[in-house]
């Protein structure tokens, strides 16, 4: 201890007894603190607990994943080079950015297609494209033939696909039909993708969907989703619709060989329509499950890269529901080869019911760049003895100027619905040449088709017109035209119309479609490009025509209208906010099919959101 001299006074004695202990206190020998009260709170060491996840690591991990490029499965489809304007392809951006609440709305960018709509979001809207009724489109998911299975056995209503599941959309033009290649999402990154999107409208329409994917380093990788949609009744008394779409995949790749397993599951419920005073329905309802469950497994050709390739392919679908029980196997393996400039593809299919073997084969060649040839040929073995045997040709030339111009031919003879064991084949010599010319600021598309007799089928969920007038021999002219005059502003327009006096039933005699779109990223406000907005207005409208055949065969009179439809989004990074409207005019009779109103001012609206875990 140090001796110190503190001053005493009579005023200051308390202040110096203070200093004598501080002095006191100062020269005590010290002894460090054990290391765990050195980093000791002055609260109580189980008030705060510490952060176990470290969320900037956690994203920093992510964002690191995002730029590691997985394997993903090849696409079953078309192969090799085809002629230009045969094709129409919208990857998963192109859909996000298109006013399409369902896949009939994406069939609505082919010109000469007419959807039945029967009313707002939820009914059925089954297309026609070019006479050919219920079966002029054929549906394929993943590369399995998506066949009509259920109460309607003849042809796939679109409106009952989840759009948000899908990546990838194909739309494969020939005359007199339409094959629509359905991919489901293929997420290539090492980081997993999440989506959440919550969706509501007039009425309380509802819509709510999440998702899932991930792969891992090892070839591992799994996706989950669901989409559910519910629309109330909007039009007539009864009309109310709700649909639950789940998937679920799993799959183990390599750059050259894979297997995997997906089920895709909807569970529609659609009430029959009854207008408003009427007793009876006058559309049918819908109420049941259809699950496909598809195994796949390849060897070969990687996606993008050249050489041949195995698929084997295995499915089982199954419907329960609507007084109807049903399950079809099919199996198959298709064979491709890919270069540069030539496919070649070889498919084969065996189906439990209906159709007992079908075989196709492809071939695509370009021998020099501005020439292009391509071959179709199939052949059926349906039930009862009957089949169908065709054989398709294209070609195209690209001229000086931006010019193309290509060709398209199918001869042969076809059974239509080969669930309907009196179908019968039916010859078909249909014919198409198109002249197109593209450029940035403008593009314009002319086609000349002509489509052979034929005898098209109705549509079930529409009872009171079960039956469409047979169509004659029929010349169609369809033109396309595009201008954009500004980089954020463009102009598109479409329309059909079949040459000659007799035009077929089963869809207007003239028809079209206009749009004009507003979209910007605001560079010089926002020079990241984080930020896109979109604005956009459509108008169809067709003349009056004989949509079908009631009961008593006579002929049902469609009037013609227009229909306007807005749509507005904006999206920031990975964030979007759409709106859509229909009917903007207001019109009390815009109607589809006779009967079946579609609402005024209706519209949904909602949120989007994908982000990495």
């Amino acid at each position: 201890m140090i001796p110190i001299a503190v001053p005493y006074s009579k005023h200051g004695g308390f202040r110096c007894r203070w200093l004598v202990l501080l002095a006191l206190f100062s020269a005590w020998p010290s002894r460090p603190l054990p290391a765990q009260q050195t980093l000791r709170d002055t609260l109580p060491s189980d008030s705060v607990h510490a952060d176990t996840v470290d969320l900037t690591k956690r994203y920093l991990e992510a964002q690191a994943k995002g730029s590691v490029i997985t394997p993903v499965f090849p696409l079953i489809g078309v192969e090799g080079p085809q002629p230009a304007m045969s094709r129409i392809v919208l990857e998963r951006d192109s859909v996000d950015w298109t006013n399409a609440e369902t896949v009939g709305d994406l069939l609505m960018r082919v010109p000469g297609v007419y959807l039945w709509r029967g009313g707002f979001v939820g009914r059925p809207e089954n297309a026609n494209y070019q006479g050919r009724g219920a079966t002029a489109v054929e549906y394929y998911v993943d590369g399995f033939p998506y066949i009509p299975i259920g109460p309607d056995s003849v042809g796939v209503d679109p409106g009952l696909f989840a759009l948000s599941l899908l990546g990838r959309v194909e739309i494969d033009r020939w005359p007199g039909l339409l094959r629509v290649y359905l991919y489901t999402r293929r997420h290539d990154r090492l980081a997993p993708d999440s989506r959440i999107e919550i969706a509501t409208g007039y009425q309380r329409f509802a819509r709510y969907i999440g998702a899932l994917e991930h792969r891992y380093r090892v070839g591992f990788g799994f996706a989950i989703a669901a989409d559910f949609n519910d629309s109330p009744t909007i039009t007539g008394q009864s009309s109310k619709y709700s649909n639950g779409n789940f998937w679920v995949q799993f799959g183990f790749i390599k750059p050259k060989y894979g297997i995997q397993a997906q089920y895709l599951s909807s569970n529609p419920k659609r009430d029959p329509f009854i207008a408003d005073g009427d007793t009876a329905a006058s559309g049918a309802g819908l109420d049941g499950q259809r699950a496909d469950l598809q195994f796949r497994a390849f060897y070969g050709r990687p996606e993008g890269a050249s050489g041949g390739r195995i698929d084997l392919l295995y499915g089982r679908t199954h419907w329960d529901g609507s007084g109807v029980n049903n399950t079809v196997s099919q199996g198959g393996a298709i064979a491709s080869y890919r270069s540069a400039r030539f496919s070649a593809t070889g498919s084969i299919f065996n189906r439990s019911q209906w159709t007992s073997i079908d075989a196709r084969g492809s071939v695509a060649w370009s021998p020099v760049s501005v020439i292009s040839l391509s071959a179709d040929v199939g052949h059926q073995i349906h039930e009862q003895n009957r089949t169908s045997d065709w054989v398709g040709l294209r070609a195209g030339l690209r001229l000086p100027g931006s010019i193309e111009v290509s060709g398209s031919a199918r001869y042969g003879s076809v059974v239509a619905a080969p669930a309907i064991l009196t179908s019968q084949a039916q010859d078909i010599r249909d014919l198409e040449g198109t002249v197109g010319w593209h450029s940035r600021p403008a593009g314009v598309e002319v086609t000349y088709s002509h489509t052979s007799a034929f005898q098209p089928f109705g549509y079930q969920p529409y009872p009171t017109f079960p039956t469409i007038g047979s169509q004659s021999q029929t010349d169609w002219v369809t033109a396309y035209a595009r201008i954009s005059p500004l980089s954020w502003i463009t102009l598109e327009s479409w329309y059909s119309d079949p040459v000659g006096s007799a035009a077929p039933e089963g869809l207007p005699p003239t028809h079209s479609f206009s749009s004009a779109t507003i979209r910007s990223k605001f560079w010089r406000t926002f020079p990241s490009g984080a930020f896109d907005f979109k604005a956009q207005i459509g108008m169809e409208a067709w003349s009056s025509g004989v949509i079908g055949r009631d009961l008593n065969g006579a002929p049902v009179t469609l009037r013609g209208n227009t229909i306007f439809r807005s749509l507005v989004q904006f999206k920031i990074l990975s964030f979007l906010v759409f709106w859509d409207r229909w009917n903007l005019a207001a019109r009390h009779n815009v109607e589809y099919v006779p009967g079946f109103p579609m609402p005024t001012f209706a519209y949904t609206f909602g949120v989007k959101w994908e982000f990495a875990n």
